[in-house]
């Protein structure tokens, strides 16, 4: 097996997997159809630190094939709230204190807040005017941006649910491993 291009931790991934089961995205006819690491990342999430992110892009992939990416994005929500919320909340109040709370004050530490979950992926945020700014997603060369494009939009949709932040909009753009979204509120 050739080393893994990113990696995904166990907390994502046990985010991830209830997520999924919680909006009953994870059916017994899509795990059917997991490869062996994908599978063992769905049985037993917190069974290793890191995933080869392969493991995470075969559910990822056969997921949005199955249900669209709105309800994928549904799914980067919840994953968010169960994984790096709990680990984000107490470093909100922190931040919203310093900073004060808005979309940007989140968005801008997304690098620094997802090196729990993830690594080989690089973020950078660009803040474009006082309710607009750009997170710069980028993957590994070889990877689909369009897998991950969902998860990413839900995680910018979580950053005006911790905000309280109303009429927020994410759009985007894939190009190849990278992803932009254009956020505004």
């Amino acid at each position: 097996m050739a080393p893994a291009s990113f990696e995904v931790s166990s907390t994502y991934a046990g985010g991830l997997v209830k997520a999924l089961r919680e909006l009953s995205l994870l059916t017994p006819q899509l795990e059917d159809r997991l490869d062996p690491l994908a599978k063992a990342f769905v049985t037993e999430p917190y069974g290793r630190g890191w995933w080869p992110g392969e493991a995470s892009t075969t559910l990822l992939r056969l997921v949005l094939e199955a249900h669209g990416a709105a309800r994928l994005e549904e799914a980067g929500l919840r994953t968010i709230k169960n994984s790096m919320g709990p680990i984000i909340t107490p470093l909100t109040s922190v931040v919203g204190a310093i900073f004060g709370l808005k979309p940007s004050t989140l968005l801008e530490r997304m690098g620094e807040f997802s090196t729990t979950s993830v690594r080989g992926v690089s973020l950078a945020w660009t803040l474009v005017s006082p309710t607009h700014g750009r997170l710069h997603v980028t993957y590994p060369p070889g990877e689909e941006g369009k897998v991950f494009e969902p998860m990413w939009r839900g995680a910018c949709l979580y950053a005006f649910d911790v905000t309280k932040t109303t009429g927020g909009t994410v759009s985007s753009q894939v190009d190849g491993s990278s992803i932009v979204f254009d956020v505004r509120w």
